[in-house]
């Protein structure tokens, strides 16, 4: 299970157009893992943040990753809709369980050796994220 410090466990999930992402692909960047569902109204609150966030930090990957039960018939929608501007990959409980999720929203924030610099448990602010960021060094 995922715990600040430890590196971040692996995972491969699809993108709602069915593309094939392994969290590997991701080492070497700032990485903002947001679980969330179309349902949760506090993920709602979070995606206007999460977009702001992602227009303004190109160094940094956002991934939303979606734990509806619809799987991306229900989830592709939803990201166009709502014009996401951050990858968006098809979850699963395994992975949220791995990543000590408990309740949605729920943020991980890993460096880029892709270790556990941060949990949120809740909703996550542009601000909050931006400020977490700085205290992560250069190269790590």
């Amino acid at each position: 299970m995922a715990e600040v410090g430890a590196p971040a466990p692996g995972f491969t999930l699809q993108s709602p157009d069915g593309q094939s992402v392994e969290s590997r692909s991701l080492k070497g960047h700032v990485v903002v893992l947001n679980f969330w569902a179309t349902w949760c109204q506090p993920c709602m609150a979070e995606i206007p943040e999460l977009k702001e966030f992602a227009a303004n930090s190109p160094d940094v990957r956002v991934v939303g990753v979606a734990l509806d039960e619809g799987g991306a018939g229900v989830v592709k929608p939803f990201v166009a809709e709502h014009g996401m501007n951050y990858t968006v990959l098809v979850g699963d409980e395994e992975t949220f369980q791995r990543f000590g999720g408990g309740g949605i929203p729920y943020t991980v924030l890993l460096d880029r050796s892709q270790r556990v610099v941060k949990m949120y448990r809740g909703a996550i602010t542009r601000q909050k994220l931006e400020q977490d960021i700085k205290l992560i060094p250069p190269g790590a």
